[in-house]
Formats: C-alpha cells, sequence, structure tokens
C-alpha cells in the first residue's frame, strides 16, 4: 500500500508534463498562455496598398489576418485598387485579427447645382459629400437674405470631381448703418429720416417736457451713432411740452384783464361776443368760458371767453334836397320891311 501511495505524485507529474507539451504543440507562438487565450501567431502586417483588391485580399489571407473592405473615391487611383489600409503595414498583429482596405470607386463626378438664390447651407452638403472642395466667400448685399448664394463658380449643369473648386459668393445681408441725429424733430420728421436710414420706427412715448416744444423728440434708443442691423427698431421719446394747468377762472370781469390772466398762463385766447342792452352793466365783462375754471389744459391750447357787447348805434340818414328851375322860352318879334 505504501508503494502505490508512492506511484500517485509520479503519475500527477508526467500528466502535467504531457498537458504543457501539448500546449507548446498547439501554440504557434511557443507560449502556452496564448493558446490558452485562444491567440494566433504575431505577423507582420503586409503593404498591399496600390493592389487590385483580390491580390490584396489574397495577401492579407496569406499573412493570416482576416480581410474586409470599403469604398471611396479618389481621383488618382484606378477603381477597385486600394488607397489604404488599417492595420498599417508594417505593425504587429495576430493571425485571425482583422484588416481594412478601403478601395478606390474612382473619380466621383457631380453636376455643380443651380445655387443661386438658394441657401448656402443647403446647396454645399452634396458638393462636399462628393468630395468637391467648397470655397465661400460672403459679400455685403441690401436685398438678398443673409446665407443665401448670390454668384456661384463653375455654372450650374457643369460636370465635376474632387479636382475642381465650387466657387459661391454668399450674401452676408445688409450693412450695418449708424442710427441718425433725432433730436427736436417733429415725429413725422423723425420717422422719414429713421426710413431713410434703413431702419424701423419702433414705440413712441411722450412725455411732459416744458423746457422742449411739443411734438419735438427728446430722445432716442438706440442713441444717435450706435450702429446697428437694417430695420432695426429705433425707440423715440417725444415731448407733450408743458404740463397741464388748471385753466383760470376769469368770469365776470372785464375782457381786457381776463385775456391778459389767460395770456399769463399760457394760452391762445379766442373771444366770442354777446349782444346786451345799450347801458347793461355786462357790457364788457366776460359772461362765459370754455372750457371751464379748473379744467387741466396744456399751454398752448385754446380757451374761448364770452363778452357782452352793446349793440353799435343806428346809423343816421341824411334827406338831400334838390330844387330845379325851368326857364320859359323867350319870344323875338322880327320887323318886316
Amino acid at each position: 500500500m505504501l508503494k502505490v501511495r508512492g506511484l500517485v505524485p509520479v503519475v500527477g507529474a508526467l500528466v502535467v508534463i504531457a498537458a504543457a507539451i501539448a500546449l507548446f504543440g498547439f501554440s504557434s507562438t511557443l507560449n502556452p498562455v496564448d493558446a490558452l487565450l485562444g491567440r494566433g501567431r504575431a505577423v507582420t502586417v503586409p503593404d498591399v496598398t496600390g493592389r487590385a483588391l483580390p491580390r490584396a485580399t489574397a495577401e492579407a489571407e496569406e499573412s493570416g489576418l482576416v480581410p474586409s473592405s470599403r469604398t471611396a473615391f479618389s481621383l488618382s487611383a484606378p477603381r477597385g485598387t486600394v488607397i489604404g489600409q488599417e492595420p498599417a503595414a508594417g505593425s504587429r498583429a495576430r493571425a485571425g485579427d482583422p484588416i481594412e482596405l478601403i478601395v478606390s470607386n474612382g473619380a466621383n463626378r457631380i453636376e455643380m447645382p443651380d445655387a443661386v438664390g438658394r441657401p448656402a447651407t443647403e446647396v454645399t452638403p452634396p458638393l462636399e459629400a462628393a468630395g468637391v472642395p467648397v470655397e465661400i466667400s460672403e459679400v455685403v448685399n441690401e436685398a438678398v437674405p443673409k446665407g443665401t448664394v448670390v454668384s456661384q463658380s463653375p455654372a450650374p449643369g457643369v460636370q465635376i470631381t474632387g479636382s475642381d473648386v465650387a466657387r459661391l459668393e454668399v450674401s452676408a445681408g445688409p450693412e450695418n448703418r449708424p442710427v441718425p441725429e433725432l433730436l427736436g424733430l417733429s415725429l413725422e420728421g423723425a420717422a422719414f429720416r429713421v426710413g431713410e436710414a434703413g431702419l424701423l420706427l419702433g414705440e413712441v412715448t411722450q412725455v411732459d417736457d416744458p423746457a422742449v416744444l411739443a411734438g419735438a423728440v427728446i430722445s432716442a434708443t438706440p442713441p444717435q451713432g450706435t450702429v446697428v442691423a437694417k430695420d432695426t427698431p429705433v425707440a423715440v421719446v417725444v415731448s407733450n411740452g408743458p404740463p397741464p394747468v388748471p385753466v383760470p377762472d376769469v368770469t365776470n370781469i372785464l375782457e381786457g384783464p381776463a385775456t391778459s390772466r389767460l395770456e399769463a398762463a399760457g394760452f391762445v385766447v379766442d373771444v366770442a361776443g354777446r349782444l346786451v342792452a345799450v347801458g347793461d352793466t355786462g357790457s364788457g365783462n366776460v359772461f362765459e368760458q370754455g372750457p371751464a375754471p379748473g379744467t387741466p389744459l396744456r399751454p398752448g391750447q385754446r380757451v374761448t371767453i364770452v363778452v357782452g357787447r352793446e349793440p353799435p348805434p343806428p346809423r343816421t340818414t341824411t334827406t338831400t334836397t334838390t330844387t330845379t328851375t325851368v326857364r320859359a322860352p323867350t319870344t323875338t318879334t322880327r320887323g318886316g320891311g
């Protein structure tokens, strides 16, 4: 029994040695770890660029690599020729690793589109996808919206490839312009000048200002000289003139003092008459006024007063009598003889 037990370690050692020999035998790299992990032998990636696809595929497979392919346009390489590979030639890989071959699809030709009047963002993607270089230059244009093509080269319909250049002139939109001087102008004048500058009249705010004539522009936003884009609204503040004041009561006083008091308050006075009897004490006095006393009114507005007037004296008629004298005719007698 002791001898049998002594054989067990020996048999186990022989099994381990046999397994190791088997692993070395199955490993192309003589590394048993590679065999355990299923990794192939190390290989150098061949250079297959410039080869026709079938030949390049065969060379890759001979090196133990697994080839796949995709196409790309090329101006120089014939159709079906490998123009690139991944991994690169000369790099190290293992048998069974993939290699991607990029194959020429030949020169891509595309028809130059009719781009004028269309957004550049709509025109350029097909050209770029075809490998055609696109040069874009921006030009100021008052009429064409920003980003729209205004001219092109080559002309529409011309066949082009990646060796050509598609040139597009694209509108940068209208040129910016300064806000004009508006202070002191009437609202109508300010609106004309704003429009003349290619801008829009924005919000109009009216405020009381005793120092500025009613109807005149006090300020503008953006202020004068600010450079802004076309059609930018310009808000203005317009003076209402002095604030309203209550109309003084001038009834039952003479026309002269009443007029002076109203004019001193800044109002324009209109006088209307009302007939009264001759000798009436109300003659020359203000019977009524409009607007009524205490009504808020802005200086410069009109106040009408009604003043008593005696009727004019009657006109005197003078009668002139004219006397006409008629003389009888005189008779002359001649003697015969």
